[in-house]
């Protein structure tokens, strides 16, 4: 068994945009042959880039990866270098489904295809819609190895019959590839640590696990690709969130390898903050938006959103527009002021009381018009307080189209579980940054940064949470404290716990009431979600992956 150099190609491909994909792939297959490397291996899909949802089933759009791959191929006519690439192939059976497969390639030619045998319909995947599964595994013979080849989901079988790593093992497979795009949540980094040390040590045999890195739309790839040897031992790992190609010299004669921990960052506000940078950076990379904007409340929420924009695209991409209101304090504009001159961010104020009232005004008269019921003198309705909250988002829409940028909603995870928030309102905006954010979390987040440079005034850190609407209005008004409430919504979204459970978890400390109280929000409020902005994911449950019906008559 002779020392091989395998060269990781941690890519963060476009989905659909062919020639920039094999530009990249053809670019580092020749700097790794110059390296020397004995082979290169790409995440799943890399040609197209991952997920491609409805295009998988568009053969036009099939056919013309294909002819990229014919093009990858042949670069590799005089070299001695072995390619592993992931792409999408013809469909054999009728029902327009394609195939995700992975090419062994070599000397100019395509030596070697794999299809994906297990095909996820969970979580945020859909795969076994657009693509056919595989029908088979097979090792093939190089270097005095016999290589298994597997595709992301074919090593997470636990709830699956069929298990292709132990067919790979009756056919005598001594060392595995696994191209991947595995999307990023907190905590997957030791999920996969566990997962893979535990095949490896079960067959006895070493995986290379070959992971995608980049946002595509709310999905955030975390890279992280990964050797690990038939003891369980991980000889290497590439950094998150970076996109790169890295070099690893594997001598299996080796008897005392140098194993790699996980970064002491790992599911800390750290790894999370920079997963929301990069989800934000390619999100505006990738469509095209040099520029956006975000609307400033005074809140923890939106300053923290100000804070991210500008480490992922620089102050000069960033617009924040404070809107007061009738109910707005002036505490509230000042401390956006504040915010706005620590990041250099361009800051405009832009009040709506005069166009609130004399809506509102319009309004009334019209109603007293038809006979109908005018409220009280002084007191605000629902309709009264989402009309600000509609202005405002009016507002910010037309900066959005007037100035090509690209608007940020500014709302948490907790706010749209509860359905605090205005459609058409602060929920308007092409991005949603905080929505798989707990409010706990959006403070923790804005401690971390603070703690690398005090931008975030301990004004906005320190103030009770408001979304200043009515007089002396409070989140805890019709909320219960975030500590308590979040912990609820962790076990009922994420946990996908019931009622008499979560009620037992607080043992006591939280009344039945009140937990029944907050899982009927969260199920009432399932309409005004289906209507979010993409929200970038972190968590093990975003709400693309909780498919809940809206229309639910099912108890809690």
């Amino acid at each position: 068994m002779k020392k091989i150099r395998f060269a990781i190609a941690q890519m963060n491909p476009a989905v659909g945009d062919y020639k920039a994909n094999t530009h990249k792939i053809i670019t580092w297959i020749r700097a790794s042959e110059k390296k020397k490397a004995d082979l290169i291996v790409f995440p799943e899909l890399a040609l197209s880039g991952y997920p491609v949802w409805d295009l998988a089933n568009k053969k036009h759009f099939v056919d013309e990866g294909l002819s990229h791959l014919g093009r990858i191929v042949r670069c590799t006519a005089r070299m001695k270098i072995a390619v592993v690439l992931g792409f999408i192939d013809r469909g054999v059976s009728h029902d327009q489904r394609s195939r995700n497969t992975l090419a062994w390639i070599g000397k100019g030619k395509i030596l070697a295809q794999y299809t994906k045998r297990l095909l996820p319909t969970y979580d945020v995947f859909l795969e076994d819609i657009f693509f056919e599964p595989g029908k088979e595994s097979f090792a093939i013979p190089w270097k005095g190895w016999r290589v298994g080849l597997t595709i992301c989901e074919d090593l997470w079988d636990d709830r699956y019959d069929e298990k292709p790593l132990a067919e790979l093992k009756r056919r005598g497979a001594n060392l595995i590839l696994n191209i991947s795009a595995s999307p990023y949540y907190r905590g997957v980094a030791e999920a996969r640590d566990l997962l893979l040390k535990r095949h490896t040590v079960r067959y006895g045999f070493p995986i290379l696990y070959t992971n995608q890195v980049g946002g595509q739309d709310d999905l955030v790839f975390d890279g992280r690709s990964l050797f690990v040897d038939a003891s369980g031992q991980i000889l290497f790992r590439a950094p998150a969130f970076k996109e790169d190609l890295f070099f690893f010299d594997w001598d299996p004669r080796e008897c005392d390898p140098y194993v790699v921990p996980l970064h002491p960052s790992t599911s800390k506000p750290e790894e999370v903050y920079e997963a929301l940078l990069l989800g934000i950076r390619d999100y505006c990379r990738k469509n095209g938006f040099q520029k956006v904007l975000l609307g400033l409340s005074g809140g923890i929420d939106s300053a923290l959103v100000a804070v991210l924009a500008c480490d992922a695209l620089g102050a000069q991409a960033v617009l924040g527009v404070t809107m007061p209101g009738t109910y707005s304090s002036r505490g509230s504009w000042e401390d956006s002021r504040e915010l706005a001159k620590r990041l250099g961010i361009e800051f405009r104020i832009h009040p709506i009381k005069e166009k609130y009232e004399k809506l509102l005004e319009a309004y009334q008269d019209h109603k007293r018009e038809e006979g109908g019921r005018i409220p009280p003198s002084g007191k605000i309705t629902l309709a009264m307080e989402n009309l600000q909250a509609r202005l405002r988002g009016m507002e910010l829409m037309y900066l959005s189209n007037d100035e090509n940028r690209l608007l940020l909603s500014t709302g948490n995870k907790s706010e749209l579980a509860m359905g605090y928030c205005t459609l058409y309102g602060d929920m308007a905006g092409g991005l949603c940054v905080l929505g798989d954010v707990y409010k706990t979390d959006v403070y923790r987040l804005a401690w971390y940064r603070n703690q690398k440079g005090k931008v975030i005034p301990d004004s906005i850190l320190t103030k009770p949470p408001s979304a200043e609407l009515r007089p002396n209005q409070k989140d805890e008004d019709s909320l219960p404290p975030y500590e308590i409430l979040d912990e609820i919504l962790y076990f009922y979204i994420e946990k996908n716990q019931g009622l008499d459970e979560i009620v037992r978890h607080f043992r006591k400390k939280v009344s039945h009431s009140l937990v029944a109280n907050v899982i009927d929000k969260v199920d009432h409020n399932e309409y005004k979600r289906r209507q979010t902005p993409p929200i970038l994911r972190v968590s093990e449950k975003a709400w693309f992956g909780r498919r809940m019906p809206i229309t639910n008559r099912f108890g809690r």
